[in-house]
């Protein structure tokens, strides 16, 4: 929610500390002189240092931070709250390029998926469902998941998968039912995989290169991070390229819309070293020429497998269970444009 970024401007949260401890994640040496201490997931995530307070508020601890994107991967209609904490005194590196920076080491990610009762009145309050969690040490990315319990009093490491019965209201007032699955360990490392080696998903600088807020704090995220030391190596956000928002038809085409979309929803499967269905070896990564992609093609199942419910058929297979019907609307747009 991109709410939730104002409220870290506005609060200034610029200290970064480490997991589980008020020291940043140091051991003092026999010299009181830090050691980086590799971390390590807790049995509970009250024990990560994430959060402050009652954790079902869901309030970053102050040594965290929130972070949007322009384009969102669709989970079943889920909300989703992004952190983000590094060790005190380091920051994100540019990479050269409007991907992935390089982050620290005892970087933390984290992803928390959420339903509110009702959409009409989020103040009614919400059903938690995960946390999703990275850590990063001595150059290698972990994945850790922890779901939480039926009081909203705590969330448990799991490497199991489970399904969650969620029902709400939506925004017409109507009652909807998901069938959520919270997805095992290795479901994980199948879409943050690349080559073999586990990589986040969403926080590239392009998909962070947008002013996320409504209100009176009125900054772009990227030179927000620059600006806090928080992203070094460039100036400002100027040079950095903008993922389209596939929502917005105002400011980008249908074309710019649709490739926005499968970037972020297919393209961390969809892309060389990727782990895919066989035959269907595509590149859905933005930066791909259309002509290399293999969409014009594919047109005719890709439109067959984002509107299907059948497993092993769906795309994308993991983390649907219900059809998005405003990225499928887009989508079908998308693949009529590109025969006209």
């Amino acid at each position: 929610m991109r709410i939730f970024f104002v409220s870290a401007l506005v609060a200034s949260l610029m200290v970064f500390n480490a997991c589980n401890s008020d020291d940043g994640g140091y051991v003092a040496t026999d010299d009181d002189e830090p050691i980086n201490t590799p971390l390590t997931f807790e049995t509970n995530l009250s024990e990560m240092g994430i959060y402050a307070g009652l954790l079902s508020n869901l309030t970053p601890a102050a040594n965290v931070h929130l972070f949007d994107l322009n384009s969102r991967l669709f989970t079943d209609y889920a909300h989703k709250q992004r952190l983000i904490r590094m060790p005190e005194g380091t920051a994100m590196q540019y990479n050269g390029n409007s991907l992935l920076p390089l982050f620290p080491d005892n970087t933390i990610i984290t992803k928390t998926f959420y339903y509110f009762l009702d959409e009409t009145n989020p103040s009614l309050g919400k059903k938690i469902i995960e946390t999703r969690v990275l850590i990063k040490t001595e150059g290698t990315w972990k994945i850790g998941n922890y779901k939480w319990n039926e009081a909203q009093t705590e969330a448990v490491y799991t490497d199991n998968g489970s399904q969650v019965d969620i029902s709400y209201l939506d925004m017409n007032g109507e009652n909807q039912t998901i069938d959520y699955v919270i997805p095992s360990n290795d479901d994980c490392i199948t879409c943050h995989n690349v080559d073999n080696v586990k990589v986040p998903i969403g926080p590239k600088l392009r998909n962070m290169n947008f002013n996320p807020m409504n209100g009176t704090v009125n900054q772009n995220q990227l030179n927000y991070f620059i600006l806090n030391d928080l992203l070094e190596g460039i100036a400002d956000a100027s040079s950095i390229t903008v993922l389209p928002d596939w929502t917005d038809g105002v400011n980008f085409d249908i074309f710019e819309r649709g490739r926005a979309y499968m970037d972020i929803n297919c393209a961390h499967c969809h892309q060389p070293g990727g782990i895919v269905p066989p035959g269907f070896l595509l590149d859905f990564r933005l930066e791909t020429p259309f002509e290399t992609t293999g969409i014009y093609s594919h047109r005719g199942q890709i439109e067959s497998r984002i509107q299907s419910l059948v497993p092993t058929y769906l795309m994308p297979q993991i983390g649907r269970s219900v059809v998005h019907d405003e990225g499928v609307a887009m989508m079908l747009e998308y693949l009529q444009a590109i025969e006209d």
